[in-house]
């Protein structure tokens, strides 16, 4: 019998993966506040080629450059506009742009209208969200999605002027007290809101709001129940009662200790809060003295965040 030799057995070939060594043809100009892989993935449409390139661009050499320096080789952008646009970079050269205070890791699609005049050519754009309270575009009027990536179809706020005056409000307000505590004073504020609106204490504002909120079926028609049961539209409408009850909370946390621990006994801060916003019913049962308690723990809690972030604070621990 015959017997064949038989020959090496075939080596399984690996996917090849680009090795970048030079600059890519084609730049692309990162939006503010871009997400870093975004970025990334943007830049590889452009030139045509895998976004494993963009993460690793020399894995097969012992690169001494950092992130930054890479994607500035690569991208040809200059390092502070790669500074500017992208937060995840700043770490790496802190002098030229300081890092963010608070580093919000949530992230969410850019207005579709801001991304397609800065040339996003139909590619998505993912930004950090500074907090939750960071959900308008105030230039084109569009409520966009909050929290991690969401795909459902930005709103128009065109007929809903109020929402963007009340985000231009949110934006005023963390300016002047500071994005590292501000966010943290909003979530507290709606947090509380939200139980307030559950037990229909605050609501004719909020309907209002909403039926001037265009909401399309699937067919192209107005909706107006779908309207009524999204949570994104809900939300959306009660943004011009929040961020004015987020001032009033903030402006009674301001108060010295003693005048607080005063208004919340003989129920002043209850009664400022009816005043500014009319209740739509008399409430039964506990419902008032959950709210006299509650406001108190609120504002306690909001004056306990401004004090541990002030100026003072920080000159006494160091």
């Amino acid at each position: 019998m015959n017997s064949r030799r038989r020959g090496p057995s075939p080596v399984t070939s690996l996917p090849f993966v680009p090795v970048l060594l030079r600059p890519l043809p084609h730049t692309v100009t990162p939006f503010a506040n871009e997400t870093l892989d975004s970025y990334r993935r943007r830049l590889a449409a452009a030139n045509q080629t895998e976004f494993r390139a963009m993460r690793n661009p020399s894995r097969w050499l012992q690169c001494p450059l950092n992130e930054l320096e890479r994607l500035e080789l690569i991208s040809s952008q200059p390092r502070t506009t790669l500074l500017r646009a992208l937060p995840e970079l700043r770490h790496h050269a802190p002098d030229i742009v300081p890092p963010l205070e608070t580093f919000i890791v949530n992230h969410r699609p850019a207005c579709d209208l801001c991304a397609w005049r800065s040339g996003s050519n139909g590619q998505p754009i993912h930004v950090y969200i500074r907090g939750f309270h960071d959900n308008v575009c105030t230039r084109h009027r569009r409520w966009l999605s909050y929290g991690r990536a969401n795909d459902s179809k930005q709103i128009d706020l065109s007929q809903a002027p109020e929402i963007v005056q009340a985000q231009i409000l949110l934006d005023q307000l963390e300016r002047r007290h500071g994005a590292s505590v501000f966010p943290d004073c909003y979530r507290l504020c709606e947090r509380f809101w939200k139980e307030v609106d559950n037990r229909a204490l605050v609501r004719a504002g909020r309907d209002a709001v909403v039926q001037r909120i265009p909401q399309l079926n699937s067919n192209g028609l107005p909706d107006r129940f779908a309207v009524a049961r999204s949570p994104r539209i809900r939300r959306a409408a009660n943004c011009p009662q929040l961020a004015r009850f987020t001032k009033l909370v903030i402006s009674m946390a301001r108060q010295p200790e003693l005048e607080r621990r005063v208004a919340h006994i003989t129920g002043e801060t209850q009664t400022e809060f009816t005043r500014v916003f009319p209740l739509d019913r008399h409430p039964r049962g506990i419902t008032i003295p959950w709210l006299r308690q509650g406001l108190g723990v609120l504002v306690e809690a909001v004056a306990d965040l401004i004090r541990d972030n002030s100026p003072q604070s920080h000159a006494a621990e160091g």
